[in-house]
């Protein structure tokens, strides 16, 4: 290594061939330890989502283009994902979710310009996922999508953690439930309900982490058809996650419950 220092300090005209390959040969072996030895960064991390202003009436969060509403807690706060910005489909989670919005506690919220706030490193937040499942590659063995259902969701989600190397994988419970849709217009008439799970998981998401112990809600609903074009059919899926150590068992603390108990897909 001194000897191709010295070579290094030496004017490049004045270098052969042969040193100049081994210079680069060097470098590029650098290079790779340096990648290999940085840590694991999500896109995510890399690049903040761009939100805009949170839609919170009587305490209420709710998107209509976007299809959900929700309760949120007292001294909580809304990270509204805008999901017309491009930037925002190259930083979805690393199963490959849009992510619509981050609700969390405002005291591990960071402000944001405009009043918004960002969710995006808090430790007790509640994510708002969505994926067009019938168009993955694992469902198209499904001659009709409309029989999509939250057991399969569940099945797909444990594939994708082993996937992504999550080890101890456990499924604790899994309860089912049944959610209402209604429309923009009457949030207070039912048009009609979807079947839906809750599932408590417990995983490790790489080796030398702690587990951590996760609750979700995942839901499939089929879209309206459009003629000619393969049935759609969303997954919804709204999770919470902590340490397992830290967080108990059997329920969700009572912030989430809220969260969960009041959820409604707007369609």
């Amino acid at each position: 290594m001194y000897s191709v220092l010295e070579k290094m300090k030496r004017s490049p005209s004045r270098l052969s061939a042969e040193e100049m390959m081994i210079i680069i040969i060097v470098l590029t072996a650098i290079a790779a330890v340096v990648l290999f030895l940085a840590p694991d960064v999500g896109i995510a991390s890399a690049q903040q989502l761009t939100s805009i202003p949170a839609v919170i009436q009587n305490g209420t969060f709710q998107n209509t283009e976007d299809g959900f509403r929700m309760r949120v807690p007292d001294d909580w706060v809304v990270q509204d994902i805008d999901n017309l910005h491009l930037p925002n489909f190259r930083v979805a989670n690393v199963a490959g979710f849009l992510i619509l919005a981050i609700i969390c506690p405002q005291q591990e919220a960071l402000l944001g310009i405009g009043g918004m706030y960002n969710c995006e490193q808090s430790e007790s937040s509640v994510e708002i996922l969505h994926d067009r499942l019938s168009h993955r590659p694992e469902f198209e063995v499904i001659e009709d999508p409309a029989n999509i259902t939250s057991d399969d969701f569940l099945v797909f989600m444990v594939e994708e953690m082993q996937g992504r190397n999550y080890t101890n994988i456990q499924i604790i419970n899994r309860t089912d439930l049944t959610i209402n849709i209604t429309s923009p217009q009457d949030p207070n008439t039912t048009i009609r309900t979807v079947p839906a799970k809750l599932v408590e998981m417990t995983y490790r998401p790489s080796p030398g982490l702690v587990d951590m112990r996760s609750y979700s809600i995942l839901a499939t609903i089929p879209e309206n058809p459009q003629p000619g074009l393969r049935q759609i059919v969303s997954g919804e899926s709204v999770t919470y996650e902590g340490p397992a150590a830290a967080t108990p068992s059997g329920i969700p603390p009572p912030p989430v419950q809220q969260i969960f108990q009041s959820l409604e897909f707007i369609r």
